[in-house]
């Protein structure tokens, strides 16, 4: 189940088998605090990290190379809460589609953080 999704030689992703106690638990404190929306996003998402730390547990070691730290990290999830709202409260896209959305995110900020560090492609593949 633990495919390899290899972008532009870099980057090297595993499937990650969908998390229910995450989107079970992200829904029910949507629904404790169902008091409102903050920015118009449900609060259960923005509780308790569990999905970061569940994604970061299989994806952080490739992350580190490309210069990516947890905090980048939390930054790319919350730039996709809308996403994980959809997945875990709405249930109006899959699973697939959140990682593949993530993926995409983490494509741009490792594009930024290379940039940042002012190493090419090239030179970024010799010294991996």
């Amino acid at each position: 189940m633990a495919n390899i999704v290899v972008i532009g030689n870099v980057l090297e992703l595993r499937d990650v088998e969908e998390p229910l106690w995450i989107k079970e638990m992200i829904k029910s404190l949507n629904r404790l605090f169902e008091v409102g929306e903050l920015r118009g996003k449900p609060k259960g998402v923005l509780i308790y990290n569990k999905l970061p730390q569940y994604l970061w547990s299989v994806w952080g070691d490739e992350l580190k190379r490309l210069n990516i730290t947890w905090q980048d990290f939390l930054k790319i999830i919350s730039k996709n809460s809308d996403l994980i709202v959809d997945w875990a409260v709405r249930e109006a896209v899959g699973w697939e589609k959140l990682l593949n959305g993530l993926r995409e995110s983490i494509i741009s900020q490792s594009r930024v953080v290379v940039r940042r560090k002012s190493l090419t492609l090239d030179r970024f593949l010799e010294r991996y």
